[in-house]
């Protein structure tokens, strides 16, 4: 997939225009002077690897004789091939903060291959979950050296913006689809644009097997086991929220006290009021038998904490993400 066919989304249009001065930099024949290095950052679903496989696709395009490079974080190692990319991408650039043997040898050559790039206005394009300051473990010196760029985020897909991408696709493969069902997907499916360009190509094989125009009520009933699984649950917020901050989640329902419980056990009540329908009651109930009050005092310390505290705010927009 290029550029042209993308949805320029609010959510999106900021990463797509970065991504557009980086193609074309790379591809002028007068030299690159362009956003180096880019990092874009969000959590799962909102578009990162179709963006960055656009850029690969559109330079390929227009200068076919370019080395472009296309890496996962957690399989940097040959120093060679990365120096030698016209343009590199490196994905998932949190696993770099992963404990393995010879880390901090590790973290300091990617800091070298950064320096050594942008000296030879080489380009450079990272994606990540969260900002470069909001990845525990990276050294201050890699820190820096990833914001030395342009830091651009991509928020989840709003229901209008996930409409105008069905839309889109659905016109593109010429698909005979009611608004009314598009509205249906665009609001009640999980996941970001992979699932529901996955979603759309199910519809579409639906549509062939019947032979019609499918009505909502069918579509409903196929998709209803999927929707039903993934409803965010407190249960399935405390698992999430542990697995986190790795604490287990039965210590989030213990009367323990420590900081290192309190804070991932109000994250979880904040995500639970945001994301259920549940009480204040019965979400304290959960969350060890506490009383309302205690969950009401729980979401206001995780609100005022995410005005102030980037690296939270990064976990809780990533955590509301997984969990819709």
């Amino acid at each position: 997939m290029r550029f042209s066919r993308f949805v320029s989304a609010p959510e999106n249009r900021s990463a797509l225009e970065a991504l557009r001065l980086v193609a074309a930099s790379v591809c002028s024949p007068r030299g690159r002077h362009g956003i180096n290095p880019l990092y874009l950052h969000g959590a799962p679903g909102t578009g990162k690897t179709h963006l960055v496989s656009a850029l690969a696709m559109e330079v390929i395009h227009k200068q076919p004789q370019l080395v472009v490079t296309v890496v996962p974080a957690a399989d940097f190692t040959e120093v060679e091939d990365l120096l030698a990319a016209d343009l590199l991408v490196v994905e998932d650039l949190q696993w770099l903060a992963t404990p393995r043997a010879n880390q901090a040898v590790l973290l300091e050559t990617f800091v070298q291959v950064i320096d050594e790039r942008v000296a030879r206005r080489q380009q450079s394009v990272f994606t990540a979950n969260a900002g470069p300051a909001e990845i525990a473990h990276l050294p201050v010196r890699l820190v820096s050296r990833l914001a030395g760029g342009l830091v651009v985020g991509l928020a989840p897909l709003t229901g209008a913006s996930r409409l105008a991408v069905l839309q889109q696709q659905a016109q593109r493969r010429q698909l005979a689809i009611s608004r009314d069902v598009l509205v249906w997907l665009a609001e009640q499916l999980p996941g970001g644009t992979r699932q529901l360009l996955g979603a759309l190509a199910e519809v579409e094989e639906l549509s062939r097997l019947h032979a019609r125009q499918l009505t909502l009520t069918l579509v409903i009933e196929h998709f209803r086991a999927l929707v039903d699984a993934t409803q965010p649950t407190v249960q399935r917020i405390a698992e999430r929220v542990g697995s986190c901050f790795r604490v287990p989640p039965r210590e989030l329902q213990s009367r323990r006290r420590s900081q290192s419980v309190v804070m991932p056990r109000q994250v979880g009540m904040y995500l639970a009021r945001q994301l259920t329908g549940l009480s204040l009651g019965q979400i304290g109930a959960y969350f060890g038998g506490r009383d309302h009050s205690t969950v009401l005092h729980a979401c206001h310390k995780v609100e005022l904490a995410l005005g102030s505290d980037a690296r939270l705010s990064g976990v809780v927009r990533q955590l509301q993400a997984e969990l819709r």
